[in-house]
């Protein structure tokens, strides 16, 4: 693991990463996310915009779960479509 220096919104973190570069992106993203959240609820405190993120991205997270397993379902009916195909 490597250690990496990220800023999330104005504060900077060191953390240790197998690939820093992916983190350093995450880490834009969520200040990204945070500054979005931060011109909507202006009165919030960090800890409060974190979890409003955190919030948000499990929604995303759930949802992209959801429609992963929905494709896997269809993929698997495909392909027994098309095996009952060749096995004719």
């Amino acid at each position: 693991m490597k250690s990496v220096e990220v800023e999330i919104f104005g504060r900077l973190f060191r953390l240790r990463s197998d690939n820093p570069t992916r983190t350093q992106k995450i880490a834009e993203d969520l200040s990204e996310q945070l500054t979005e959240i931060y011109e909507s609820y202006e009165n919030l405190d960090f800890s409060r915009l974190l979890l409003l993120a955190c919030f948000q991205r499990e929604e995303k997270l759930q949802i992209a779960i959801e429609e992963n397993q929905e494709l896997k379902t269809e993929l698997n009916r495909v392909n027994q479509m098309l095996e009952s195909i060749v096995n004719i």
